[in-house]
């Protein structure tokens, strides 16, 4: 399997469907001209929500299911104390927020219809279509400056409080050796899988933050470190831009790479056989969050 694929394969057991909520009345701010944003107008949106139908298909119970009149009573009440110039706007933190809210939701599709008074006494309306979904991403961390095991320990909870991601589980802790710039201490590596609302571009820009936060220096190329977060994979994602390279690089020519993606329940083949003989040494468990 493909680096780039294999972390779908944790979604293999879910059964998805999709429930609508259509013509959901919208009463809110939400234009360009100052005459639309005197008073709240009415918008309409079509609502679908993807989400794992195993639980209620298995037990025919309305808690095991999503409550899509919620949905609607949930992007009403959102809208309303909203306001936005864009359409665009306001439709893509509608989707954030329900994914937020509903936990069972796997995506969201909207499409928010609005008239246009020069078009009054006609049918026509104009409309904005968008999507977002609840991404699954594996992150690296690593230190080898200071307290290495506090580091990455306060860098877990700062990770689990970025806005839109959720921590899932944890791989092992790792004691492993320096590959690349030999001449420096051992490093403590942990990996996690989380599930995020954020681009891959996001998610790099707030991790880029945390390290900033930590104190991370940018010396030496693959030199000490305080701490060093990596996107290693992004749910069907795949790029090779020099900013962000998904897969990671070195996912496969990195032994604690392989084995803490193990621990999270995912398969990488090493690229040489030798890969399995680098220094690494499993020290602390793995958890689930």
């Amino acid at each position: 399997m493909n680096p780039g694929d294999i972390i779908s394969s944790l979604r293999t057991n879910c059964r998805r469907g999709r429930v609508f909520a259509e013509h959901v009345p919208l009463r809110c701010i939400c234009g360009v001209f100052d005459w639309e944003r005197l008073e709240p107008s009415t918008l309409f949106a079509d609502i679908a929500i993807t989400y794992d139908w195993s639980d209620c298909v298995a037990s025919d119970e309305i808690a095991d299911a999503l409550d899509y009149a919620a949905v609607a009573s949930e992007a009403m009440a959102f809208a309303e104390k909203t306001q936005y110039h864009l359409v665009e706007s306001l439709a893509n933190s509608i989707c954030r927020h329900l994914l937020s809210t509903f936990r069972r939701a796997l995506a969201v599709e909207l499409k928010i219809k609005k008239k246009h008074p020069s078009y009054s006494g006609t049918s026509t309306s104009f409309a904005c279509a968008t999507s977002e979904r609840r991404s699954l991403a594996v992150l690296g961390i690593g230190s080898n400056l200071g307290d290495s095991n506090l580091a990455i320990k306060e860098t877990v909870k700062l990770i689990g409080a970025i806005p839109h991601c959720r921590l899932l589980r944890s791989s092992s802790l790792h004691r492993t050796a320096p590959l690349l710039f030999t001449e420096q201490p051992e490093f403590l590596n942990r990996a996690l899988l989380i599930e995020t609302l954020l681009s891959p571009a996001e998610l790099l820009g707030e991790t880029q933050a945390i390290e900033n936060a930590m104190g991370r220096l940018r010396q030496v190329r693959h030199g000490p470190r305080t701490i060093d977060i990596d996107l290693l994979l992004f749910e069907g994602v795949t790029s090779s831009a020099i900013a962000l390279t998904v897969p990671h690089h070195g996912l496969r020519s990195r032994r604690f790479c392989i084995e803490e993606l193990a621990d999270l329940g995912l398969g990488i083949v090493p690229e040489t056989e030798s890969v399995m003989e680098q220094g690494c040494e499993q020290i602390e468990p793995g958890e689930s969050f």
